[in-house]
């Protein structure tokens, strides 16, 4: 547009001027005209060129703006799927080291079974072997007639069977308590009560060990603690036991078991001490694991069974809210102490103590005229209860079933005082159809007792768990459990 202008004023001038001849300003704008034509085309292809350029430019600018968002969300994508390798790694690493814990722990335990099962196994050998021999040595006596001699060695026999007795009833009681099979139950419990009576029982046995049992019980107030009625009086029980045990010898004469009630707003602290042999502070874990006796390395049975404070332990960690301390001086005495919350104090419905854990020993004599049923598969078990209730002169009824039970119900006139079944029966029944059938034909409640040989009988909301024994049971508490059932000692005095 401008070169148009420029040679438009050119010929306007030439026009009006005449200054230059027309053949010489002809031939110059033809020269002047190629010029700005060949001008114009190399700047219009210049100019062409550079914005292909520049298009070229910015479309290289966007494509490497692209690549690099590209390259950063490849790195990033890189990044992540480099922490998600890390992470299933670490995930892969956490599951294999937990496999391996859980199989060394298998191990472990599996270890700790076995020489547990191999000391349970030797310790019931012992009394066994020892009772064999005696009825055997009895045996010859009273075929030689020697009625002193036989009676001597079926005493002897009889220790030897309570004590294996004990032993298997202690490694029953802790299999279920270590089996989760052992449901609490709660209710409010005077401590001092229970503390009072336990010491009481355990008085003697501290006198033939020349120890002084102590519990300021005129200073004692009721101290209400919410806890398992039937579990506590035994840890406690166990407790002052093992105090006893492990008095010092070198301070005879001096030997002594103090038992306190120490009262907080929220717990009852139970404390028992004694100045006894001590328990050096690496062997504190080790005394609550099953038949460890420290300084008794010949497993004298004399010394305990060596799973007081393993029932100890066991029952204070399933029972809520309480909690087990220990502390000891090797040589000066140890002190343990086992806190218990409080119970309410507007529902002091306190739990009965069993007879079986009073300190006086029952009589036979108050069972005499009583009536029994007694259901049981065992022949030889049917026998010896059989033989047991004539010497204590109950007159008594057995059967094999339920369904036998059930016939002879239909014979019977007497109410029965107490009927006593085993839990596993023949032909898939059990105690709970004993119970049954009793509901069925009785019209007022007759009391039951399950004597199992099972480690775990399911009479939960059936029957207390005071109202189911285990076999092997001791006479005496068969005895103390009757009496408490049918109220006979009541009723004799």
């Amino acid at each position: 547009m401008l070169t148009a202008c420029v040679i438009a004023v050119i010929v306007m001038a030439q026009l009006v001027t005449q200054a230059v001849e027309p053949d010489n300003f002809a031939a110059g704008m033809f020269y002047l005209l190629n010029v700005a034509v060949l001008g114009h085309s190399v700047n219009v292809n210049a100019e062409r060129h550079v914005r292909d350029r520049y298009v070229a430019v910015q479309a290289l600018a966007q494509s490497n703006a692209a690549l690099q968002s590209a390259n950063a969300e490849l790195a990033q994508k890189h990044h992540d799927l480099e922490r998600a390798r890390r992470d299933q790694q670490t995930k892969s690493e956490a599951l294999i080291a937990l496999r391996e814990q859980q199989r060394e722990a298998a191990e472990q335990a599996s270890r700790a079974k076995s020489r547990f099962l191999a000391a349970a196994a030797h310790d019931l050998r012992q009394p066994m072997h020892a009772l064999n021999l005696f009825l055997a040595a009895a045996d010859e006596a009273l075929e030689a007639r020697d009625i002193e001699a036989s009676s001597k060695l079926i005493g002897e026999a009889r220790k030897a069977s309570v004590l294996t007795a004990r032993l298997f009833n202690a490694v029953l009681d802790l299999s279920k308590l270590e089996s989760g099979h052992v449901n609490p139950t709660y209710t409010s419990v005077d401590l001092s009560r229970v503390t009072e009576e336990t010491v009481e029982q355990l008085a003697s046995f501290a006198a033939s060990r020349g120890v002084v049992l102590r519990y300021a019980k005129a200073l004692q107030k009721p101290a209400w603690v919410r806890t398992d009625a039937d579990w506590i009086p035994r840890v406690l029980s166990n407790l002052i036991a093992n105090g006893i045990k492990y008095s010092d010898p070198s301070k005879a004469g001096r030997s002594t078991v103090l038992v306190g009630l120490v009262r907080m707003p929220n717990y009852v602290r139970l404390d028992v001490l004694d100045n006894g042999i001590g328990i050096a502070s690496e062997h504190w874990d080790a005394i609550f694991q099953p038949f460890v006796q420290l300084g008794n390395p010949e497993r004298d049975r004399e010394k305990g069974l060596g799973l007081g404070l393993s029932i100890v332990n066991a029952v204070v960690s399933l029972l809520e809210g309480h909690r087990l301390e220990l502390k000891s001086i090797e040589g000066r005495g140890s002190r343990f102490s086992v806190r218990m919350p409080v119970a309410d104090p507007f529902a002091h419905e306190d739990a009965a103590i069993s007879p079986a854990d009073a300190a006086s020993s029952p009589s036979p004599s108050s069972l005499r005229g009583l009536y029994v049923l007694l259901v049981e598969d065992d022949s030889l078990v049917r026998a010896s209860m059989e033989a047991l209730f004539a010497r204590w002169g109950v007159l008594s009824d057995s059967v094999r079933s339920a369904a036998e039970l059930g016939d002879l119900l239909q014979t019977i006139e007497r109410v029965p005082d107490l009927v006593i079944s085993d839990y596993r029966l023949p032909e898939n029944s059990t105690a709970h159809d004993v119970i049954r059938l009793l509901g069925e034909h009785f019209t007022r409640p007759v009391p039951c007792l399950v004597v199992t040989g099972e480690a775990v009988a399911s009479t939960q909301g059936v029957l207390p768990e005071r109202c189911v024994l285990s076999k092997p049971l001791a006479p005496d508490l068969l005895l103390a459990r009757m009496l408490e059932l049918t109220g006979a000692s009541t009723r004799a005095s």
